[in-house]
């Protein structure tokens, strides 16, 4: 996964498993604000996980301005664990 990719995914991950968002999608200013790309670093990089023929949504799915993970994305992005964040106690393991 290229740097942008890596960007990407981590923004729109954050995204789908935010309590506070009621949406799980990402317009393409709030993507460049999440991932400090430029606009034109971000819109290539979204062509390029489209694919070649800019149809393949397993990673991303975008139009009307919009982003939000594809499936296989948005199950990789499950199955990461929870990060407790700075302020709460980590799970302790038995």
């Amino acid at each position: 996964m290229s740097r942008e990719e890596e960007l990407i995914f981590t923004a729109l991950c954050d995204r789908l498993r935010s309590p506070t968002q009621v949406w799980q999608s990402m317009s393409l200013g709030e993507l460049e604000e999440a991932t400090g790309l430029s606009r034109e670093s971000l819109e290539e990089a979204l062509r390029a996980l489209r694919g070649a023929d800019g149809r393949d949504d397993s990673r991303i799915a975008y139009g009307a301005g919009r982003v939000v993970l594809g499936a296989v994305w948005r199950v990789q992005c499950r199955d990461l664990p929870n990060d407790p964040g700075p302020d709460r106690p980590k799970n302790q393991e038995p």
